[in-house]
């Protein structure tokens, strides 16, 4: 299924909550955890390309999210606690979201919210609530039709009610997507994808290829002016932190009479250690550079490496990177920017935490040429369509091999590169100022969320109590 189906998200829990509605809390467990690795099988099917192992593993983990949602509304579902089920449920289900972006172990990859950029109307509730909005949402309707076509006789309203809630959300959305633009000045950005494979030549064959390749595209996005000129993630991917990369790109700069943001390694004096790093060249120089915070497990830094040899055979690398302690913003022509480098761009709280410090573009660079041309492109370029709708930003994105683009403050994708496509885009985009509620308060609602849980577990612990209290004793 290709992820921007999103309408199979408002249906897609129904057949685990009725299987669980009346079980025991073991076997709610199990249902979803066979649900959560059919689930995640799918979804992360590309993770088989560096492995099966690893493949089955991801989704083994991911699976026990399901499993605890499972037990969780065996327990806390409106069969069992009444009316407040309905909001129990899927608060729990919002929870384990939130859950799922903690930790240096975070990995939140096919949330139902990602499924909704796709139905854009629906998606602007990000701006108010954040992604776990949209996954209440969705669980919501998945409990009411759950609710509804187990109980006989069938009964409508929890469908009615839902699909209002629904409805409204919606005519929010069309409302938001429809009011005036975010103001500022307009800046021109050109977005170089190079379509340069991995692992294809040896490190100085690349270097010299990718050299030439985005020499080329640079020099040809110079003709229309463009204040920034976006490179991908490493497209240079060697220590730029050298005399001769600052001379060939401060040349560049020179030549284009264009910003240069490039991505590559900047290595650390002391521990002789690389972070993966979004460069900043001008009129010749290189004075900024942006170092990646969060680092993929096991493809950047590998946990317990001396006790896990066998690693080696899955590709992971010799060394760790070093990561850097905070987001930081880059002073560019496009106005202050706010960067996400590949993995970071799937965490709500990185972009917000840079919005909120000031950013007035976000900005993501990638190399997704590890994905080959499986959907996992098409799903990370649905992440970001996200960020932009959370923050009420413009979001330029540029990926080595695809989907690069230019993505509008409501999520609509304005230009793109399709994979392997060796290209420019030339885009207009405006810095913007607005802070959404999401950007201001951040992750409320999950704390609702909550306290909603906190009230239906007393209520649930309470009905059991009093459950047991009016059992009949026996005879002797």
């Amino acid at each position: 299924m290709k992820p921007g189906t999103w309408a199979a998200a408002w249906i897609g829990l129904v057949p685990l909550l009725l299987a669980v509605r009346r079980t025991g809390c073991k076997q709610a467990c199990l249902c979803g955890l066979i649900a959560g690795a059919v689930y995640y099988g799918i979804i992360l099917y590309w993770i088989a390309l560096f492995g099966y192992l690893p493949w089955v593993l991801l989704a083994a983990y991911q699976a026990l999210y399901f499993a605890a949602f499972a037990a969780l509304y065996a327990r806390l579902g409106p069969e069992r606690i009444g009316p407040l089920g309905y909001a129990a449920a899927p608060a729990g289900w919002v929870l384990l979201q939130f859950v799922r972006t903690l930790g240096p172990y975070a990995f939140n990859w096919g949330s139902f919210a990602h499924t909704q950029v796709a139905n854009l109307p629906t998606a602007q509730l990000a701006s108010v609530t954040g992604p776990w909005g949209i996954d209440f949402l969705v669980c919501l309707v998945n409990v009411a039709l759950a609710k509804s076509l187990g109980d006989r006789p069938f009964r409508i309203a929890p469908v009615v009610v839902a699909g209002a809630l629904a409805a409204a959300v919606c005519v929010y959305g069309l409302a938001a997507m429809n009011a005036k633009g975010v103001g500022g000045k307009v800046r021109r950005v050109a977005i170089l994808q190079g379509a340069l494979s991995n692992g294809l030549d040896t490190e100085n064959q690349y270097l010299q290829h990718a050299m030439s390749t985005y020499t080329t595209l640079a020099l040809r996005a110079a003709r229309s002016r463009p204040d920034v000129i976006l490179f991908p993630e490493t497209a240079f991917p060697t220590n730029l932190s050298t005399p001769f990369w600052d001379d060939f790109l401060g040349l560049l700069s020179k030549q284009t009479r264009a910003e240069l943001l490039v991505g590559g390694y900047d290595r650390d004096a002391e521990t002789g250690r690389v972070s993966n790093s979004l460069f900043r060249y001008h009129d010749g120089i290189q004075d900024e550079v942006y170092k990646k915070v969060r680092l993929v497990p096991f493809g950047e830094f590998v946990p317990l490496r001396r006790w896990l040899p066998f690693l080696h055979n899955y590709g992971v690398r010799p060394d760790d990177i070093l990561p850097a302690k905070k987001h930081v913003l880059l002073n560019s022509r496009l106005g202050k920017l706010g960067v996400c480098i590949c993995f970071e761009s799937i965490f709500p709280q990185v972009a917000r935490t840079v919005t909120i410090s000031g950013a007035e573009v976000l900005c993501v660079v990638t190399n997704d040429s590890w994905f080959k041309r499986t959907q996992a492109c098409r799903q990370h370029l649905m992440m970001a369509q996200l960020r932009a709708i959370e923050n009420r930003r413009f979001l330029v994105r540029a990926a080595e091999t695809g989907i690069s683009a230019v993505i509008d403050p409501y999520g609509r994708i304005q230009d793109r590169l399709d994979l392997f496509r060796r290209d420019i885009i030339l885009a207009d985009v405006q810095p913007g100022s607005q802070i959404t509620i999401y950007t201001r308060w951040g992750d409320w609602f999950v704390y609702a969320s909550i306290a909603v849980m906190m009230l239906a577990a007393a209520l649930s612990a309470r009905s059991l109590r009093g459950h047991s209290r009016a059992k009949p004793r026996r005879e002797t």
